[in-house]
């Protein structure tokens, strides 16, 4: 039985989810480099967002730069950080990454981000990066709310 729940959950997690409500994240500085990407909430405790591949996510080797990745699940993973916080901004104060396969040119990244846990405005957080209908990055991490202010809309 547990077989047969992997692989739903892998088939699920290769494709995207057109039904959700998807929002373009069109960022400033660094970020405004890799996008734009998309966001969307799934539930109460889960995101998905995506990237589409494009030469300059390509490393010399033909592959999407490890860099792209790990910035990729950042944004992902800060930004349903953010939602879960009531939109306020916060900063990464913990990231961790494992890399598994390669994404190539013209394949949409994939991020599947989960709230594992909050606390005092501190969000824990995991993400997986998919593509190609292969998983390519596992990733968690630390998000501290920095203000009451309002973040970003996105």
């Amino acid at each position: 039985m547990l077989g047969d729940v992997e692989m739903f959950d892998q088939r699920v997690r290769m494709e995207i989810d057109e039904t959700l409500p998807w929002r373009e994240i069109r960022s400033q500085g660094f970020n405004g480099h890799i996008g734009p990407m998309r966001i969307a909430r799934a539930s109460e405790t889960t995101w998905q967002a995506a990237l589409l591949l494009d030469a300059r996510h390509i490393n010399f080797g033909g592959v999407c730069h490890g860099g792209v990745y790990m910035s990729f699940a950042d944004v992902a993973m800060g930004a349903a950080a953010s939602e879960t916080l009531g939109r306020k901004p916060c900063a990464t104060i913990d990231f961790n990454a494992h890399f598994m396969a390669a994404a190539k040119e013209g394949h949409t990244l994939i991020a599947h981000t989960a709230l594992n846990r909050m606390v005092s405005g501190i969000c824990f957080m995991e993400c997986e990066l998919w593509a190609g209908g292969r998983k390519c990055m596992r990733a968690s991490g630390i998000w501290k709310q920095l203000s009451d202010r309002p973040g970003p809309t996105g």
